[in-house]
């Protein structure tokens, strides 16, 4: 059995992960579309929990909206990072004098 195992490990397919990266978010050539999010390097996977009944209507409005999680969640990060960069710029700032 163990011989099996080994033969079957052995005869995986290659990972996503294994696959040559290309440069962020360019078309391929012949192809209309951009690359996805999943396959572009300048984009990571996050993960994190959230109540159910949040995603459910956040999801439902994003839907509506015709606009995907991760937009929205971008948007909302990097607001987040704008906002308390000037906080810290401007205690620095304070702090200084």
């Amino acid at each position: 059995m163990a011989k099996r195992l080994d033969d079957a490990v052995g005869q995986r397919a290659p990972s996503k992960s294994a696959k040559p990266k290309t440069a962020a978010r360019e078309e391929k050539p012949g192809n209309s579309r951009p690359l996805a999010k999943s396959a572009d390097p300048a984009y990571m996977k996050f993960t994190t929990y959230i109540r159910k009944s949040t995603h459910l209507g956040v999801k439902t409005r994003l839907v509506s909206k015709e606009k995907e999680l991760s937009d929205l969640v971008e948007e909302l990060l990097s607001n987040w990072l704008k906002k308390n960069e000037l906080i810290t710029t401007s205690r620095m700032e304070r702090d200084e004098k």
